[in-house]
């Protein structure tokens, strides 16, 4: 009776282990492998793109969004103060001496534990599509949220001074040491650029 007892404890234990391990081994798998976005991670990411959105249309409005990809020094092939690379990290320049555009995308996520990348998609002569980047803070998560808005640009678009005044400079001017070639040689059309606001939290 007393070895059927000690047979009933053993298997009580063993049995308690295996649940134990069970479950240890359930949780660890949801922890790694598991992509789903909660709840309040996908109501971050929807809020993420509403105000990335709302800071674009308002750019778009203002003309601070154009008067961005403009802000380009043609002598150094470059925007003004970017980097070695040609681009800014982390964020546009402020105002005066920058941008609108810039001071928007900062004010509004600069705070909140978000990085973005801004990128520049256009044609090239050959109508392959490239891209500048404008903006580099990282590498993006899965999860990034993206949000594109449209730019025309005309022969007669004037680029911008350092100090974000508009000057007597065309792209027509400057085409070849623009960024973007000019896809409409014999019509007022210069470019289309295709502006991408990457999100992401860290």
């Amino acid at each position: 009776m007393a070895d059927r007892g000690q047979i009933f404890t053993l298997e009580a234990v063993v049995a308690a282990i295996l649940l134990l391990g069970s479950v240890a081994f359930a949780l660890q798998a949801v922890a790694i492998t598991s992509n789903t976005a909660s709840a309040g991670d996908t109501e971050i990411e929807s809020h993420h793109r509403g105000l990335a959105e709302g800071v674009i249309n308002a750019a778009v409005e203002n003309g601070s969004l154009q008067r961005t990809l403009l802000y380009w020094d043609e002598d150094a092939s470059e925007f003004y103060n970017a980097d070695a690379d040609g681009h800014y990290v982390s964020r546009l320049p402020p105002t005066p001496d920058g941008t609108a555009f810039g001071d928007a995308l900062e004010r509004r996520f600069g705070d909140r534990q978000v990085r973005y990348n801004v990128n520049l998609y256009y044609r090239n002569a050959a109508g392959d599509r490239e891209r500048q980047r404008l903006v580099e803070s990282g590498t993006p998560s899965e999860s990034a949220v993206r949000v594109v808005e449209t730019v025309t640009l005309y022969d007669d678009t004037a680029l911008v001074a350092e100090n974000g005044t508009a000057r007597e400079t065309t792209l027509a001017d400057a085409e070849s040491d623009f960024y973007a070639p000019n896809v409409d040689e014999d019509g007022p059309l210069y470019t289309v650029v295709h502006v991408e606001v990457v999100l992401w939290r860290t």
